[in-house]
């Protein structure tokens, strides 16, 4: 195969997996949303406690962040890797290491992926590719 087929696939696969990311955290992020201020209002309903209410919601409100940060740790730099790779740029191989690294623990289409964008990014065949 050809370095351009390589970089196809891997570009290819990290989209695949910033769009996997996103979809998770989002869902995850709603579902935690609504769990946690469900569980307040119903307190507050069940004892009477008012605070309860407020408690849920800075629940939410915490779940909501935790979930945006994960998806500025994961989500962000795989799709960045995927645009870069896909469009050739100067900095997709360094791009490229990072995506590979934050996949390769999803078993086992993410560490066929890592291992596989490492391998190319590594090789020279690739150092090659992304020199010119």
């Amino acid at each position: 195969m050809k370095p351009q087929d390589h970089n196809k696939i891997i570009a290819i696969g990290f989209a695949f997996f910033a769009a996997i990311y996103g979809f998770t955290f989002l869902l995850l992020m709603l579902v935690s949303l609504g769990v946690f201020v469900g569980m307040g209002f119903t307190m507050a309903g069940d004892t009477g406690d008012k605070t309860q209410a407020g408690i849920g919601i800075a629940g939410g409100i915490f779940a909501v962040i935790f979930y945006l940060v994960l998806m500025i740790i994961f989500l962000l730099p795989t799709a960045i890797a995927a645009w870069k790779v896909f469009k050739r740029r100067k900095s997709a191989r360094i791009w490229g290491i990072i995506a590979a690294i934050l996949v390769i623990g999803v078993m086992p289409l993410g560490t066929a992926l890592g291992v596989y964008a490492l391998w190319f990014f590594f090789s020279a065949q690739g150092k090659e590719f992304y020199s010119a």
